[in-house]
């Protein structure tokens, strides 16, 4: 506190854009220089935080923001001005603005009214009711997706129809292509995870039926395993995580660019465009991948046998000869093209409804890679009970 020519001034060692705050009379007024945006703001709300104003016990005392010196304000700015001067009306200044040009006082005040706006209350939802909103919002998602992929399938069904009725509608090129990027190079992270799985698989067999000495029955246990579920399941997996996921990321990007819309205006079906390839590849691609998958698995399961049980290569395979049915193999590849329809399906519908941002590429994305994977183990499950029950 200063006191120079019978005025009391409080006063802030800053450049501009910056303020002082000066007592004339009974009047205490804040002058406010400078730039007053967001670039600023950070060291501006440092000073007025750091700012007191001594208010004698006197209602004669009244607050002035002169703000004719103010070159530039944003909104920031003005929830500082604003901020400031609420703060001395609680502390019984009267304050008002000086010095503002139209633009300014529009601003402040538009602050000031949203500044002082009263808050709508947020009624406490009781855990009970909130577990039960979640439920059936769960549901109703549930049921959308459902209806959502039954028409779905309805639609790629009628244009397969049409197409076996107008064979040359058929896109060679764009079913090539995805069966090289589904398949053909799937096939070496699908033969690997199905090897490791069928060693882990056999290591743990030994290791449970030591105690029962009857370590010989893993090989039976990893044949019939890896042939009815092993290979389907992992590689179903590994396919909708994979190739699942791409085909919604491709879709779903040509929808942000309105590439989709395009073609329809040009008269050209997506359904036989992007989706017919892109299913038919994977029908083709999957029980090929199952194929590889077993035939992974077994190996991994023969090379831990050799290893913990000394069942040469030979010797392994002849076990498999006894061991192995073709209704086992049958088992496992019956369920291959539901499930390369279903991820083909799923991927392709997810894609399809992309709303046009990042945000919501990546949440249909995530959304397919779930969906996939869930209704995967379903029919798996579905198939396997169904099996089970006629004899196979």
């Amino acid at each position: 506190m200063l006191k120079r020519d019978n005025q009391f001034v409080l006063q802030t060692e800053t450049e501009a854009p910056g303020f002082r705050v000066e007592l004339r009379g009974t009047t205490f007024r804040l002058v406010a220089t400078g730039a007053w945006t967001v670039a600023e703001a950070a060291i501006l709300d440092d000073e007025l935080k750091r700012l007191k104003v001594p208010i004698p016990p006197s209602s004669e005392f009244t607050g002035e923001m002169d703000i004719s010196g103010i070159a530039e304000i944003d909104t920031a700015g003005a929830l500082l001005l604003q901020r400031t001067a609420s703060a001395w009306q609680r502390g019984g200044l009267k304050t008002r603005y000086a010095g503002a040009t139209d633009s300014f006082r529009i601003l402040i005040e538009e602050v000031h009214r949203r500044g002082t706006a009263e808050r709508p209350e947020i009624d406490a939802v009781p855990p009970l009711q909130q577990f039960v909103d979640t439920l059936n919002k769960s549901m109703a998602n549930i049921w959308r997706d459902a209806v959502e992929l039954t028409s779905f399938l309805g639609e790629v069904s009628a244009a397969s129809v049409n197409l076996i009725r107008e064979p040359w509608r058929f896109r060679p090129i764009s079913f090539i292509h995805h069966l090289d990027h589904a398949g053909l190079r799937a096939l070496p992270i699908v033969f690997l995870i199905c090897f490791l799985i069928g060693a882990v698989v056999m290591q743990q067999g030994v290791v449970q039926l030591t105690h029962f000495g009857a370590e010989p029955m893993a090989v039976n246990m990893v044949a019939i395993l890896s042939l009815r579920e092993v290979g389907i399941l992992l590689t179903s997996i590994m396919v909708a995580g994979r190739s699942g996921s791409a085909f919604t990321a491709e879709i779903g990007s040509m929808k942000m660019r309105e590439e989709i819309d395009a073609m329809r205006t040009l008269g050209i079906d997506p359904i036989d465009t992007l989706v017919l390839p892109r299913v038919a590849a994977l029908v083709v691609a999957l029980p090929l991948l199952t194929f590889m998958g077993d035939i992974a698995a077994l190996v991994g399961g023969g090379v831990m046998a050799w290893i913990m049980l000394g069942l040469e290569p030979p010797v392994y395979i002849d076990k498999l000869h006894e061991i192995i049915g073709f209704h086992h193999f049958f088992a496992g590849m019956v369920k291959a093209p539901f499930a390369a329809i279903v991820i083909a399906l799923v991927g392709c519908l997810e894609g399809l409804r992309v709303q046009g941002s990042a945000e919501s590429l990546g949440a249909h994305v995530t959304s397919a890679v779930v969906k996939a994977i869930f209704l995967v183990i379903c029919i798996d499950g579905i198939f396997a009970m169904f099996l089970a029950g006629i004899g196979l």
